[in-house]
C-alpha cells in the first residue's frame, strides 16, 4: 500500500525529446531520414543507433529504442532509402536486400555518425549531448545483418569489409548467418571482436527464406569469446523480436539489452553482474547463454 501511494504521488519523468530530422549525403546523393531520442537531462549521453528490417520505417523497434532513451541513452532511428518501406512496396524485396543495399546501409551508418558530429541542433535536439565516444548499433532481421557487418563481419574476405570502428558494442535481433557456401561462419564473425548480444526465438522464421529459428543461433557461436550473448525466447516469432506480438517477451529484451548497455557504453559493471546473473522471468524452454 505503502509503495503504491509513494508512486502515485511521484513526480512524472521527464520524457525524451523527439525530434525528425532529413540529413542530406551530398556525395551520394541520398536523404537519410532519421528519428532522434534524446534523453532527459543536460549532459552528454552514450549514443545507440538502430536500424529496421527489410520494408521498415521509422516506428520500427519503438519499443526498445522508447525504453532505451528512457535509461539514459542518445537514440537515433535511421531510415535506409532502397530498403526501407516505400521501396519494398516500389521494387519488392528482392531487389530491396541486395548485397549493393546493405552496403548503403553501412554507408549511411558511417554518415548519420558524422552528421552527429558536425552539426548542433537538429530541429529542437541538441545534437552535441550526443557522446560519440561511446556508441552502440542494434538492429533487426536486415539491419541486425548490418549491425554484425559494421561490427566486423567479413563476407568472403580477408578482413571486416564494412566495419566502423566507432562502433563499440552491438545487439543484434533476428540476424541470418552468412551462407555457407559463400563463408563459413568462423570466418565471417571473426574480426567480431567488440561486446554482442544476438536475440532471436524459437518462431524466428521469414516463409521464402532459408533461415530456419536455430540458424539465427549461429553468430553467437562463431563470434570469439569475450562480452557476447545470447537470448533465446521460445515462442518469439521474427515480428516479436522487433516489439510486436507477444508482450511476454518485451519486459524481458528491454532489461537484457538496457543491462547490456549500461555496460558497454557506460562502464556500469554492477550492470554487466546483473546481465550475467539472467532474468528469473525467462522460462524453461528459453536460453540465455555468455562467452
Amino acid at each position: 500500500m505503502l509503495a503504491a501511494l509513494l508512486l502515485a504521488i511521484a513526480p512524472p519523468q521527464p520524457a525524451p525529446i523527439i525530434c525528425n530530422e532529413t540529413f542530406r549525403d551530398l556525395p551520394r546523393h541520398r536523404d537519410v531520414k532519421v528519428r532522434i531520442r534524446v534523453p532527459p537531462g543536460s549532459g552528454t549521453a552514450p549514443v545507440i543507433l538502430y536500424s529496421h528490417g527489410l520494408g521498415g520505417t521509422l516506428d520500427t523497434g519503438t519499443h526498445w529504442v522508447e525504453a532505451w532513451a528512457a535509461a539514459g541513452f542518445f537514440v537515433v532511428n535511421i531510415d535506409h532509402p532502397g530498403s526501407d518501406a516505400r521501396a519494398v512496396e516500389k521494387d519488392g524485396p528482392a531487389a530491396a536486400s541486395t548485397p549493393a543495399e546493405l552496403l548503403q546501409r553501412a554507408y549511411d551508418v558511417s554518415f548519420v555518425l558524422d552528421a552527429l558530429a558536425e552539426r548542433a541542433k537538429a530541429k529542437g535536439c541538441q545534437l552535441d549531448r550526443a557522446d560519440l565516444n561511446h556508441v552502440g548499433m542494434a538492429g533487426h532481421s536486415f539491419g541486425a545483418e548490418l549491425t554484425f557487418a559494421v561490427a566486423g563481419q567479413s563476407f568472403g574476405g580477408k578482413r571486416a569489409e564494412l566495419r566502423e570502428p566507432r562502433i563499440d558494442a552491438a545487439i543484434g535481433l533476428s540476424a541470418a548467418p552468412p551462407l555457407a557456401h559463400v563463408i563459413s561462419d568462423k570466418a565471417s564473425y571473426r574480426f567480431v571482436t567488440i561486446p554482442v548480444m544476438t536475440v532471436a526465438g524459437s518462431r524466428d522464421f521469414v516463409p521464402l527464406t532459408v533461415t530456419r529459428p536455430r540458424d539465427r543461433i549461429r553468430p553467437f557461436h562463431a563470434m570469439p569469446p569475450g562480452g557476447k550473448y545470447l537470448l533465446w525466447l521460445d515462442g518469439a516469432s521474427h515480428s516479436n523480436t522487433d516489439g510486436w506480438g507477444m508482450p511476454r517477451i518485451h519486459p524481458i529484451v528491454i532489461r537484457a539489452t538496457t543491462l547490456f548497455w549500461r555496460w558497454t557504453l557506460m562502464g556500469d559493471t554492477g550492470a554487466k553482474a546483473e546481465l550475467d546473473a539472467g532474468d528469473p522471468a525467462l522460462g524453461p524452454k528459453d536460453r540465455f547463454e555468455v562467452r
